[in-house]
Order: structure tokens, then sequence, then C-alpha cells
């Protein structure tokens, strides 16, 4: 396997596209009230000779990028993380020195994903799904491994000193 990693193009939106609704059952995803294309983000796609194997997407503030969408379609093969390197990269190249990411409540894998890769909890935002549902109803009472969907969790890496 070799995994190359590109910025997502133009010409890339129907890939892009499909993989949002597959993973994330719409193009839209809800921030703060308002909801937010991720399909229209700048991100990088990891492609495994040729075929995509996943995205991330990014939203870029003057003095934070915030990860919006993460997926890797080859699950323990190192994909989310060479996809994170490069979004890390990016951000340490246009002199960023913060990184963070929102998950729900019942994304286990995403807690251990995060921290090992240096990654602090930051914030509890207690209630916030259960807002979104009101706005997004598809979204699930409960979620992964049988947890009730309830909060969003916040995590955030300081990229200004060393790789960790």
């Amino acid at each position: 396997m070799s995994i190359q990693i590109r910025t997502i193009e133009a010409e890339d939106r129907e890939q892009v596209i499909n993989l949002l609704v597959n993973r994330w059952t719409s193009t839209e995803q809800l921030l703060d009230g308002e909801m937010v294309d991720a399909s229209k983000l700048p991100g990088y796609l990891a492609l495994d000779e040729g075929r995509l194997v996943g995205m991330i997407t990014l939203i870029k503030r003057d003095l934070e990028w915030e990860i919006l969408t993460l997926d890797s379609l080859q699950r323990w093969g190192g994909v989310g993380t060479l996809l994170l390197d490069a979004a890390v990269d990016a951000a340490r190249q246009s002199d960023i020195g913060r990184i963070m990411v929102r998950t729900s409540n019942d994304n286990l894998d995403a807690f251990r994903f995060y921290q090992r890769r240096g990654f602090r909890l930051e914030k509890v935002v207690q209630g916030v799904i259960d807002e979104e549902r009101k706005l997004k109803p598809e979204i699930p009472v409960t979620g992964l491994h049988g947890i009730p969907l309830r909060d969003e969790v916040i995590f955030g890496r300081d990229i200004t000193g060393s790789r960790s």
C-alpha cells in the first residue's frame, strides 16, 4: 500500500460529495448552529493507487484551523494519521499555531485517535447535539456503542512547537 496525500481540487468535487454523503449522510454539517457545506472546504485526499481511501476537510481561521471531517476508509492503516499530518504541516507553513476538532460524546475511537496525536481534551459542550437535532432531526438519539448522543467534545493541539 502506497498512500498519496494531495490537496482537494475542483475536479474532485463528485468524489468528495459521495464520501461525505456516505459517511456523514450529507455534505452539510451543523457547526455552532449554522450549516457548513464540507464539500466546499479546503482539505486533503488520501489515494491508494488512485482510489480514494480518506479525506480531511478544514475550516481555516486566522489563528486556528478546525478539522470539520476526517475519514479513513481503511481503518487502522495509518490513513487518518497521514491526513492529519498533512493538515498540521500546512497549518504550520501558514503560521497557524493551533488546530482543533470537535466530536460527539460517543466517538470513543476519535478520543483515542486525537489524544494519541497530541490533542488535549479542552471542553465538553453539554447538550449541543440535543439542540442541533432540532435543526437536523436525522441526527440519531443513540450513537456508537449504544451511548446517548448529546454532547460535543472539543480537542485542541498547539502546533507551534515540536512535531509531537
